[in-house]
């Protein structure tokens, strides 16, 4: 009986997840979760959904500090106990997306003999939305400003003392702590972002491995290979310091078998849906490979071959930009932090020799001085055409100021109106507002407003926010 069960999960990843194709996937991807901000209205009807489905049993757990309810859904019947919970960071909500895609793949009716070829080896367990104050305002702490991912020994917040209520109850063997993390963590020396991170954590200050924390080194050596085939150079291992007080530390001193996952950025991917979409398969290989046990094949040494994340990445990098002061003329390139998500501002956030960076958007300006712009005051309704714009945009104006009920802008280009960051003038100075001109002999070329670059030729648009 075990070798046929060993036989049907091998099938089953055969003709499934090794082999889905992202319009596969598509096909079972959960509706209405491709955004950047998933809070608990977005999926208490699907909470709703699965609770009528047979498969999964449904647990209210308890309470956040603001009364929401915090489920835990439990399915298949296996002496092997796994337990997978998302968002404890309210932010980052990436994993809980790829978790109701999960809940939607196992609950498809052709998928009968896959879920049968675990769920007599497993009982998984699965917290989605452990933190959903923090949800509702996409910050990361809870409602009381604590970082629950940091309350493991406190156990101050009611969240935090569910899921180690949750924990100590079930006595996983298994645990997937399931985060994102900041789009400018690059995967090792790459100059590609770490789109994936993964993490076995340390259960002691000396980080020693015991056979505990080695099966999750396995486990991620067992999606090494999956990882490096859909996204390649785009996967790095996050710092496995000891840390006391957070929850995949403390589980795994347990001696749970952990696994943290961080989401990561990937080019043109604004709401993170190419790493939503390695999630799930990861977690339909981890099923897989811990309901067979042909994870415990896996090297140890692929999961150290994993280079560790390093803050790596820039937003937009202009290389070789000509900048002129006191008459000596450099060659520097600038990077800017494009803070789309919360002030839809941006930053110059490094100057210099930026070589070693890797950046979502490069542009060479090779033959381009820079050029400090001027203010449009705006004393009368002012509608802008495209041409009208950037005829001004040629004639050195950058931004407008004045009252913003004037402007009309019609030119389908970005416009910035009252900075509220300090605009570069003869100087370039880190912090302030990505805004200036690019020049040569024949005039300006192309206007960065806010951090957008606009080709002004073209009256196109280089890099928008967040693509």
């Amino acid at each position: 009986m075990k070798w046929l069960v060993v036989l049907g999960v091998c099938l089953g990843l055969l003709s499934g997840v090794s082999a889905m194709t992202v319009e596969e996937f598509e096909a079972f991807k959960q509706e209405g979760l491709d955004k950047p901000v998933i809070r608990y209205a977005d999926i208490e009807p699907l909470l709703q959904q699965h609770r009528q489905n047979p498969l999964f049993e449904f647990t209210e757990l308890g309470h956040s500090l603001l009364g929401t309810p915090i489920y835990q859904i439990k399915m298949g019947r296996g002496d092997t106990k796994v337990l997978a919970w998302t968002q404890m960071h309210g932010d980052e909500p990436t994993a809980t997306a790829a978790i109701f895609d999960l809940l939607k793949y196992i609950a498809a009716e052709e998928q009968a003999s896959w879920r049968g070829s675990w769920m007599e080896q497993i009982t998984l367990y699965i917290i989605p939305m452990v933190n959903p104050d923090g949800a509702e305002v996409n910050t990361r702490v809870n409602a009381q400003g604590i970082d629950i991912n940091r309350d493991a020994l406190a156990l101050q917040s009611p969240e935090g003392r569910i899921l180690m209520e949750a924990a100590k109850r079930i006595e996983p063997h298994y645990g997937f702590n399931l985060h994102d993390q900041n789009r400018f963590h690059a995967a090792g020396d790459a100059k590609n972002p770490a789109t994936i991170s993964l993490l076995a954590p340390a259960f002691n200050e000396a980080r020693d491995i015991n056979e505990s924390r080695k099966r999750a080194m396995q486990l991620i050596a067992y999606v090494k290979p999956l990882i490096d085939r859909e996204i390649p150079n785009h996967l790095g291992r996050y710092d496995d310091t000891f840390s006391v007080r957070s929850f995949g530390d403390t589980f795994s001193s347990f001696g749970i078998s952990t696994v943290l996952v961080e989401a990561g950025g990937h080019r043109n991917d604004d709401n993170r849906q190419v790493p939503r979409r390695l999630n799930f398969l990861m977690y339909v290989k981890w099923l897989d490979g811990i309901a067979s046990g042909s994870y415990r094949t896996a090297d140890v040494a692929d999961h150290d071959a994993i280079p560790f994340n390093q803050r790596g990445m820039k937003d937009v990098l202009i290389h070789n930009v000509t900048f002129t002061l006191n008459e000596q003329p450099a060659l520097l390139d600038l990077a800017f932090d494009l803070d789309w998500e919360a002030s839809r501002r941006a930053r110059i956030d490094d100057i210099g020799d930026l070589s070693i960076f890797g950046a979502y958007h490069s542009f060479d300006a090779e033959g381009l001085h820079f050029k400090a712009g001027r203010a449009y005051r705006l004393t009368e309704l002012l509608t802008l055409e495209q041409a009208q714009y950037i005829e001004l945009l040629r004639g050195g104006y950058t931004h407008f100021i004045g009252d913003e009920e004037l402007l009309r802008n019609n030119s389908r280009l970005p416009v910035l109106v009252n900075p509220t960051r300090r605009l570069p003038r003869e100087a370039l100075v880190r912090q302030q507002s990505a805004t200036f001109l690019l020049r040569n002999e024949d005039g300006v070329q192309y206007a960065v407003v806010n951090g957008q670059v606009i080709e002004l030729d073209r009256g196109r648009v280089m890099y928008r926010y967040g693509s």
